[in-house]
């Protein structure tokens, strides 16, 4: 499995469930490819996989709404942006900078500019930039960042990402993210706690990766302790949550009874000072 190949599995995971990622788009990225590949990962890894990832969806999409309503507009800079579908139910005065490998970003855009056309998708002022985290240097991305950045404030999202990083690639991101931002922007963060890697789900989302991973397409396992988004310099941290809560506010009909036979990722959003 590629790393590439997640986006498409989240994608059509949030397609499931509309009610509750509120993305009504993610359904234009499914394909009988991944249709065939989810139930494997399903049975292999957790049953509650496609509605934790539209809980974390949802938890963005609102922070986001909010922020952008309050300040009439603004740029989501998406860090690993996959085929999140964010911008499209956001009113047109945010512009979106979209950032992935290659492979993605160049797919991203062909289909995104044909469904546009088509009229499937809103029309919105979206970039799209392709960098490749841990070769860059935190100037050379914030060089080519910045003069992407229309319009502020600023509200950067990284999700799914920090667990294919290292910790120094990590610290390096934080950095670009404190040049690029001014006081009162927002970073949006997803990590797995280290306490998860005691449970028997994570476990098997190891094997099931380490199983059917492409030689050549490797990545880290990285979880990271919440005393880290606790002494990020000049960011201050506004909000904690988790899919096992935000199951209980968006989702309280599913089976989940607790967090421990779940992949339970946390939320993190960070204000800069």
């Amino acid at each position: 499995m590629q790393i590439h190949e997640t986006a498409f599995a989240v994608s059509t995971y949030r397609s499931y469930h509309e009610d509750v990622s509120k993305d009504i788009y993610a359904k234009l990225w499914n394909n009988p490819a991944t249709d065939a590949l989810i139930p494997h990962i399903l049975k292999s890894v957790s049953e509650h996989e496609a509605i934790l990832h539209s809980l974390r969806n949802r938890f963005f999409y609102e922070s986001m709404t909010s922020f952008f309503e309050k300040n009439n507009g603004g740029t989501l800079v998406n860090f690993g942006s996959g085929f999140s579908m964010y911008q499209f139910s956001f009113s047109k005065n945010v512009s979106t900078v979209e950032i992935d490998k290659k492979d993605i970003i160049d797919y991203k855009k062909e289909k995104i500019e044909n469904w546009t056309r088509e009229g499937k998708l809103p029309s919105r002022d979206i970039q799209y930039i392709a960098i490749d985290f841990n070769h860059s240097s935190v100037e050379n991305i914030v060089d080519f960042l910045r003069p992407m950045i229309k319009t502020e404030p600023i509200f950067i999202l990284i999700e799914g990402v920090f667990f294919f990083l290292d910790r120094k690639t990590t610290d390096k991101l934080f950095k670009v993210f404190s040049a690029l931002q001014k006081p009162g922007d927002l970073v949006g963060c997803v990590t797995y706690l280290p306490e998860v890697e005691n449970t028997e789900v994570y476990q098997r989302l190891l094997h099931y990766f380490d199983s059917n991973n492409d030689t050549n397409d490797s990545f880290n396992h990285q979880t990271i302790p919440h005393s880290y988004f606790q002494n990020i310099d000049q960011y201050a941290l506004l909000e904690k949550t988790d899919e096992f809560e935000l199951s209980k506010i968006y989702a309280p009909n599913c089976t989940i009874k607790d967090k421990t036979e779940i992949l339970n990722e946390t939320m993190y959003v960070l204000q800069k000072m």
